[in-house]
């Protein structure tokens, strides 16, 4: 526990120190943790079979094929005390994500500090036959221990064919740099995120989901990430790994609520738990 403490300590005393003195370095990393426990519990692969209200974040060229309006909540707990929290509102072709980040108050030899950061994301996305196109904008603010804004435009793609769906996200294509009160600037880096999902499906309460997703691509943060998940009515398991442990997945959906908790297994930094509630209407329901 202490050296886990240590690191934890270690981690967010040079995220702060950073911020202050030559911007972020972390530019961009609140949407990095994503907005759902289902996305987790797939270690992440999620952007080519997102099928709810975090398309938003996840991938807007998903929100044309939705057919609810629906608003889908998060709570984190990361690296054994880094409170995560984001709210995603959707419905077709649009939606809005806002997330935050807080560190809480931390005590170290240099003082006390507290890292904490906000962002939201505005997306829409229409569907051309077995395509979808979309495009995301997301601002960025750091509130302490600097502070800073910055913001980008995302293009996505997303081809379904059904039992097999390919994402791709331009992310940071288009961006004004995060520019601090300090007057120092920090490019956002561009990167391609790539995502493939596929679907078997032996009688019509029972399918399972396959992903996997590079991200990170042509920048120097890539990573690799997949999943699998099966489910039996409105009941989902899943199980992946997010490039650097398993994580672990349940669901329980009933009549327009969803319950989801994952668990992402860390021995450095620690253990996280999410938990993700959804309230959906169906088009047409009275």
């Amino acid at each position: 526990m202490r050296r886990q403490s240590a690191l934890i300590l270690a981690l967010l005393l040079s995220i702060a120190s950073t911020a202050a003195c030559r911007g972020m370095g972390f530019t961009g990393d609140a949407f990095g943790l994503g907005a759902s426990a289902r996305g987790l519990g797939l270690g992440g692969a999620f952007s080519a079979l997102v099928d709810d209200e975090t398309a938003a974040l996840h991938n807007p060229a998903a929100l044309g094929n939705l057919t609810s309006t629906g608003i889908s909540s998060m709570v984190a707990r990361q690296f054994g005390g880094t409170t995560v929290g984001s709210v995603s509102l959707a419905m077709p072709w649009i939606g809005i994500n806002v997330s935050f980040l807080d560190s809480g108050l931390i005590s170290s030899p240099q003082g006390a500090f507290r890292y904490a950061t906000q962002a939201i994301a505005v997306s829409g996305g229409i569907p051309i036959g077995l395509v979808g196109i979309g495009c995301r904008w997301r601002y960025v603010n750091v509130s302490s221990p600097s502070s800073g804004s910055g913001w980008t435009i995302d293009p996505a793609l997303l081809i379904d064919a059904g039992s097999l769906r390919v994402a791709a996200l331009f992310e940071s294509a288009f961006s004004s740099p995060m520019l601090y009160v300090s007057g120092v600037e920090e490019a956002f880096e561009p990167s391609l995120r790539l995502g493939i999902a596929a679907t078997l499906s032996p009688s019509p309460d029972v399918w399972w989901n396959a992903s996997f997703e590079a991200s990170g691509l042509f920048s120097s943060k890539a990573s690799y990430s997949a999943g699998l998940e099966a489910w039996i009515g409105g009941l989902g398991a899943r199980v992946g790994y997010d490039g650097t442990g398993p994580t672990f997945g349940l669901t329980i959906r009933i009549t327009g609520v969803q319950l989801d908790w994952a668990y992402a297994m860390r021995s450095d930094l620690g253990n996280s738990h999410r938990v993700s509630l959804t309230f959906r209407i169906q088009r047409g329901a009275s």
